[in-house]
């Protein structure tokens, strides 16, 4: 039997469109609760703990992918929405003992009019203003978050104290969601209610928002704009608007990964608003690749894949040289993503690296295919 027959037979019972139509939701569900077993696993890294975080920054570059893969603008600045989750959700618990809920819906709501505010300002510019505007921006707010006004902020000390909801307990080392239809909720599925898993759902939720938004007119009229602006500019699209709107979304879905974030690391440091923040989501966007919505989710995973990976190697065993010590070397693993961040810029300058393996998988494919077809 032919490839090409093997492979009708294969599909024959399966209704490929509707594959195709769900292909993002579904793949999203399993990045969500697939992440955490396999870095669990000891032939990956060997080390769940991780797994939060990293879904909590993918959410964050998918976010900030909006405005730069989608519409073309480059911002320095995003750490103002992530900062702005951390710590509005932060005080709303520990000064006013709110519910974490509606502190995140507050959090959303004051990143996005932030947002709102600046790209107003600064949107008539061009792009390097742009993404040096928004660093003087983030600059700004590090500065008066770090002074501690009102003494809300804690300054450079952060916020501990009173961060932390009631519905969230403690078992056995691990952060455990103490919600009864929760618990039994998972239990169906034979996996224990950790605090992942509560970030899974929010997740998978706030990625297929997304992804909706992306394939609606709306985001179609965003890739247009980055296209060519001038031309959706000719064609009568109020482009300032539709960056506007862009930049504010983005802001609040930052916002939201923020006060996960925030949960996540017991409380808020001045970090979360610093340019470095701002830099490393920039860099895990196009490390993944901009031009594709699971692109962002990749890098994130990269970063702090290989920052794991590096940190926790500490002896190389060679045939002929031996054991070479390297846990003080490997401290700098910036250094080492650099150079593969060089190496994939080279190769795959806007797809990245999940462009690069996207492309290499389909082409092997089509191989297949002609392979079966010369059959």
């Amino acid at each position: 039997m032919s490839y090409t027959a093997r492979l009708k037979r294969l599909t024959s019972d399966v209704d490929l469109d509707t594959v195709r139509e769900l292909k993002v939701p579904i793949g999203i569900a399993l990045v969500a609760f697939l992440l955490r077993p396999v870095l669990g696993s000891e032939l990956v890294l060997g080390t769940p703990h991780i797994a939060t975080t990293i879904l909590i920054w993918m959410l964050f570059a998918a976010a900030f992918n909006l405005l730069f893969g989608y519409v073309g603008l480059l911002s320095f600045g995003h750490a103002i929405f992530l900062g702005t989750g951390v710590y509005v959700t932060a005080i709303g618990l520990s000064e006013f003992g709110l519910p974490f809920s509606l502190m995140t819906v507050v959090a959303m709501v004051c990143s996005g009019v932030i947002a709102y505010g600046i790209c107003r300002i600064i949107v008539r510019y061009g792009e390097i203003y742009f993404a040096m505007l928004t660093l003087a921006f983030a600059m700004g707010v590090h500065f008066i978050v770090n002074s501690n006004p009102y003494g809300l902020t804690g300054g450079s000390d952060g916020l501990r104290s009173g961060t932390t909801p009631e519905w969230i307990g403690s078992f056995r080392g691990q952060r455990v969601i103490d919600v009864p239809w929760f618990a039994d909720l998972l239990g169906a599925f034979g996996l224990q209610p950790s605090y992942y898993y509560f970030v899974a759902v929010v997740f998978v939720v706030a990625m297929v928002l997304l992804w909706q938004l992306i394939r609606s007119p709306f985001g179609q009229t965003l890739v247009a704009i980055r296209d060519n602006a001038e031309l959706a500019r000719a064609m009568g699209i109020s482009v300032n608007r539709y960056k506007v709107w862009a930049f504010t979304i983005s802001g609040a879905f930052s916002a939201l990964a923020g006060a996960l974030l925030m949960l996540s690391n017991y409380g808020a440091a001045i970090e979360n608003f610093s340019p470095e923040t701002s830099a490393e989501v920039l860099l895990m966007t196009i490390f993944g690749g901009a031009n594709f919505f699971f692109g962002p989710l990749v890098g994130a995973f990269s970063w702090f894949g290989v920052q794991e990976f590096l940190q926790s190697f500490e002896v190389l065993g060679l045939p002929v040289v031996g054991a070479i010590e390297l846990s003080g070397v490997l401290g700098y693993w910036r250094f080492f993503f650099g150079f593969a961040f060089v190496v994939v810029i080279l190769l795959s300058p806007r797809n990245g690296v999940w462009g690069y393996v996207r492309n290499g998988v389909q082409n092997g494919i089509d191989a297949l295919r002609q392979r079966g077809s010369d059959d």
